[in-house]
């Protein structure tokens, strides 16, 4: 069930997603098994700058919600008054909230401010490539379901891929996994090329909001690589000619003045590495990749931050490095010098693999870098069913956006042709799509911590909580990973400014799609939740 019932604008509601019980080491091993391909910057048309990762403030227990920026409230709030169940002044006493028999306290507090949230996205390669050769009505329908925010994924990120271009002569990629590139080995471009990626890349244009656009490179051109094959080198080494660092620069910077010139499309940054300190990319591959050991990633993110300040391209900054592995990031990105700090801007990450995820933010923090989880799966674990694979990576969003606390979270494949990959499945006969499991697990995030939202304090490390942008509403979102027993819940609301009488609850489960419950009674600034067993909740209160 993909519609929900909507809801008074006007209402403050608190959306919580509770995650619990076992789920599994969120490290990935080391290797680029199963559907994982690299992911690059996204860019804008015209989205706000970095967010801050404790930007904003919000006032302790019976105080009020500063004014917070960005777009898009909570899209699904509680009809109840402000006079019902827990409102009335914020200064009034609150009472001690005790929890229920059989069930854990957890106090949500907004007092304490953590990210502010620019979006959910995606990458468009491989699946832009692949719908964008169907019929224009039908690729416009699967675009829908990922931009739509009531009844689609509602994500406006997106991660553009310039393609490098495989030696035609000889074929060894998947297929959709070869993406076209723009410029021959005599300098020459063919803007024509890439029509299918490019066609999704416009309609996302033309039907989403508060869009941020990232263009990225997993290899540069065949003819500019050691090899001469845009899938690595022969021994998984560095792979980029060192004479072509500044063709290679000159090649991404002119297809990013290309979009703006010809189509509108900013890319608000541009990302030249995809998981580079990796040493599987080697030649004959399954798809596009290029080892940069740390000097030559130094080098390559200077460049290009030089020619786009000297082609006026201003308005598109660097990102990097995309590696797979956190702790890779951290001892990378770490030890560059002055002069490399200096030419990007911001830094992503894939949450594949490591562990230093508070190590990333912090050093995020002290570099002053806007931080983005660019690209995640379930790479390298062994998913037994749909319903497995959405709850493997709700425990993977909840730990990422809790401990990396990344300003935007992107997954690497909307669609895949392997399901535990992939939002929805896409059948090339019909040309058609259908959602998955992970489809509605990711829009009980999605759908509801919208752009501009800041996440706030909840002790317990199976759920996130999110203040809608303008203060209206609180995301939570609770996950139970056990496989067998439900858990029961006492949330402490009397750390936030105000509550309304009943929160609206959406659960996704392997019986339940999205399913909107009974709105739950909310008493004396206390709400008491049971959470089934294998299921992830969103709870939206209001804040009237």
């Amino acid at each position: 069930m993909m519609t929900r019932t909507s809801r008074t604008s006007s209402i403050l509601a608190l959306a919580v997603v509770l995650v619990s019980g076992c789920g599994r080491d969120s490290a990935a091993p080391s290797d680029e098994a199963g559907s994982n391909g690299g992911s690059g910057g996204a860019s804008s048309t015209g989205a706000g700058g970095a967010a801050g990762s404790s930007s904003g403030a919000l006032a302790g227990s019976g105080g009020a919600l500063a004014g917070s920026g960005g777009a898009g409230a909570v899209s699904a709030a509680s009809t109840s008054g402000a006079s019902g169940g827990s409102g009335g002044s914020p200064s009034e006493p609150r009472p001690t909230v005790t929890a229920a028999p059989g069930t854990e306290l957890v106090t949500v507090d907004a007092s304490v401010v953590h990210q502010s949230f620019e979006g959910w996205g995606t990458s468009l390669c491989w699946w832009a490539d692949h719908v964008g050769g169907w019929q224009e009505a039908k690729r416009n329908a699967v675009v829908e379901a990922v931009v739509d925010p009531v009844n689609g994924l509602g994500y406006n990120v997106f991660r553009y891929n310039i393609g490098g271009g495989e030696n035609p002569s000889h074929e060894h990629m998947k297929e959709h996994r070869e993406m076209p590139g723009f410029q021959s080995a005599d300098g020459t471009f063919t803007w024509e090329n890439d029509a299918r990626q490019r066609a999704i890349l416009l309609r996302i244009a033309e039907r989403g909001a508060d869009l941020i656009f990232e263009a990225f490179s997993n290899s540069p051109p065949y003819w500019m690589t050691n090899s001469g094959c845009a899938s690595g080198s022969s021994n998984g080494k560095d792979n980029l000619k060192a004479d072509h660092y500044d063709d290679f620069a000159h090649y991404l910077t002119e297809v990013v003045r290309h979009y703006k010139d010809k189509y509108g499309i900013t890319f608000r940054t541009l990302e030249p590495l995809n998981e580079p300190f990796a040493d599987w990319w080697k030649s004959n591959g399954s798809q596009e990749g290029c080892h940069f050991d740390r000097a030559s990633q130094e080098k390559i993110i200077q460049e290009v931050a030089k020619q786009l300040t000297s082609k006026g391209l201003g308005e598109t900054v660097v990102s990097a490095s995309d590696e797979n592995s956190m702790d890779d990031a951290v001892r990378n990105i770490g030890a560059f010098g002055a002069g490399t700090l200096a030419a990007f801007q911001q830094i992503n990450v894939h949450s594949y693999a490591g562990s230093q995820r508070t190590q990333l933010r912090q050093l995020a923090t002290r570099l002053g870098k806007r931080l983005w989880q660019s690209e995640s799966g379930p790479l390298g674990q062994s998913i037994s069913d749909d319903t497995d694979a959405a709850l493997f990576m709700a425990e993977r969003i909840i730990k990422d956006l809790r401990e990396l606390k990344p300003e935007a979270w992107v997954d690497w494949q909307s669609g895949d042709p392997s399901r535990s990959w992939a939002s929805f499945t896409l059948n090339d006969s019909q040309q058609a799509y259908a959602p998955l499991k992970r489809f509605y697990m990711h829009a009980g995030f999605s759908r509801y911590i919208r752009p501009g939202a800041r996440f706030v304090d909840v002790d317990s490390a199976d759920m996130v909580a999110a203040i809608s942008a303008d203060g209206s509403s609180l995301s939570l979102v609770v996950r139970n990973g056990d496989r067998n027993a439900s858990r029961g819940y006492t949330f402490d609301l009397t750390r936030l400014p105000t509550v309304g009488p009943a929160a609206e609850v959406h659960r996704t489960s392997r019986t339940e799609d999205l399913e909107q419950l009974p709105d739950m009674a909310i008493e004396g600034y206390r709400l008491v939740v049971t959470v089934p067993a294998f299921s992830v909740t969103t709870f939206v209160i209001p804040m009237p």
